[in-house]
C-alpha cells in the first residue's frame, strides 16, 4: 500500500477536484483505493458523528463506505481551537495515524486530502509537512494559477519535501497563458527538480454555482422560478447604475446572476432582456407583479434576500471564490479534464505501480 497526499500552495486551489479525479482514474485502472481527509474545516453531521462536508462528498464520488469518524478524524471547531490555546490538546497526530492505519487496510493506494496549504494545522501539531512524514506519503501539490505560478512556494516545497514530492499540477490556467508556461516557467521548474504533472485549463463550468446553492448560501427564498433552480451561474453583476448603462453592461455578461435592490424595477427588466440565470433582490423588498410575470415568461428565478446589496455581494464573492465540486455537471467535467491533462504514466511510475492492474 502506498499513500498519496494531495496538497496545495494556497487554500481553495482545487485539491478536492484533483483527489476525486485521480481517485476515479485509480479505480478505473483496477486499483483498490482508500480516502481520508485528516483535518477538516467544513463540519457536518452524518448520523451522530461529526465529519467534513468535502470528505463525505469525495467518499460518495469514489463509492467508498468509510466510518465518518475515521474519514476525517480531526474537525477544526471553535472548541478544538480553544483547547489548543489553553494547552489541553489531545494527541491529534495519533488520532490521524490510527484512522489512516484502519482505512488503508487492504488498499493499494491511500488518497489523503490536505486542507489549506502545507503549513495549515501547524499550531495543532498536524501540518501537512508533519503528516507527510508521519504517514510516510508521496505528495502531489496543486498550484492555483492567478497572476502566475507560485514559484517560491513550489521551490520551498521541493526543498522541504525532497523525494516525497512527485510533482505539481497547475490548475485554473487561462488558455492565453499556456504557451508562456510551456516555453518559460515549466522548463525553469523542471530544471529545479519540480516536475509539472499537467495543466488544468481555466474552465468556467467548474466555477459556476447552481441557483439552488446560491439561494441556500445567501439565505434567500424563491419568489418564483424555483423549478429552474438547477440553472448554473458563471458570473454576477450588480444593478446599481442607470438603466441604459445597465443594459449595455448586462449584454456583455452571459449566464449571470444580477444583484439589485428589490425596488429597482427598471434594472430588473433590463436584466430579464439579457442572458440572466437568476435575479437576487436585496433589502427584503418584493418586486411588483409585472416583474414577477416577466420573470416567469423568461424562466428566470427571482430570489429575495434580507441583506443589503453590499453584504450580498460579499457572500456571493465568497462562494465563487472557492471551488465547490459538489454538483453532478462539475464532477463529470472535472473527471474529463483530469484524465486528459495529467501525466498518469509518470504518477504511477513514481508511486511504484503499473498503469493498470487489468
Amino acid at each position: 500500500m502506498i499513500s498519496l497526499y494531495v496538497a496545495s500552495t494556497a487554500p481553495y486551489s482545487g485539491k478536492s477536484l484533483i483527489c476525486m479525479g485521480m481517485g476515479r482514474r485509480f479505480l478505473k485502472d483496477g486499483y483498490v483505493i482508500g480516502y481520508m481527509k485528516p483535518m477538516g474545516n467544513d463540519p457536518i453531521r452524518v448520523g451522530n458523528e461529526l465529519t467534513d462536508g468535502d470528505a463525505v462528498f469525495i467518499e460518495h464520488a469514489l463509492e467508498l463506505e468509510e466510518p465518518p469518524r475515521e474519514l476525517c478524524p480531526v474537525i477544526v471547531t471553535p472548541d478544538l481551537k480553544n483547547k489548543a490555546f489553553q494547552g489541553e490538546m489531545e494527541d491529534l497526530e495519533e488520532k490521524i495515524r490510527s484512522s489512516h492505519a484502519h482505512l488503508s487496510k487492504g488498499k493499494d493506494i491511500m488518497l489523503i486530502g490536505g486542507v489549506g496549504d502545507m503549513r495549515t494545522g501547524w499550531y495543532l501539531g498536524i501540518s501537512g509537512y508533519r503528516l507527510a512524514e508521519t504517514l510516510d506519503t508521496k505528495v502531489i501539490v496543486v498550484d492555483k494559477y492567478d497572476m502566475g505560478v507560485n514559484l517560491d512556494s513550489l521551490l520551498a516545497l521541493k526543498k522541504h519535501l525532497g523525494d516525497r514530492l512527485i510533482g505539481v499540477i497547475l490548475n485554473r490556467v487561462y488558455e492565453s497563458k499556456i504557451d508562456y508556461l510551456q516555453r518559460v516557467e515549466i522548463p525553469f521548474l523542471e530544471a529545479k527538480g519540480v516536475k509539472v504533472l499537467g495543466i488544468i485549463p481555466h474552465d468556467i463550468a467548474l466555477f459556476a454555482v447552481s441557483v439552488e446553492k446560491l439561494c441556500d448560501v445567501l439565505g434567500g427564498e424563491f419568489i418564483c422560478g424555483e423549478q429552474y433552480k438547477d440553472n448554473m451561474v458563471e458570473r454576477f453583476s450588480v444593478g446599481a447604475m442607470n438603466v441604459e448603462s445597465a443594459l449595455r453592461f448586462f449584454r456583455r455578461i452571459k449566464n449571470k446572476a444580477v444583484i439589485t435592490g428589490g425596488d429597482r424595477a427598471d434594472i430588473q427588466l433590463a436584466a430579464l432582456e439579457t442572458s440572466t440565470r437568476v435575479i437576487v433582490l436585496t433589502g427584503g423588498l418584493y418586486p411588483n407583479e409585472l416583474i414577477i410575470s416577466r420573470a416567469e415568461q423568461k424562466k428566470v428565478p427571482l430570489i429575495l434576500v434580507k441583506s443589503d446589496t453590499l453584504t450580498t455581494i460579499e457572500r456571493f464573492e465568497q462562494i465563487l471564490g472557492r471551488l465547490s465540486i459538489r454538483e453532478g455537471t462539475k464532477v463529470e467535467r472535472a473527471n474529463v479534464l483530469i484524465n486528459e491533462k495529467l501525466d498518469f504514466d509518470y504518477i504511477y511510475q513514481k508511486l511504484g505501480l503499473s498503469s493498470s492492474t487489468k
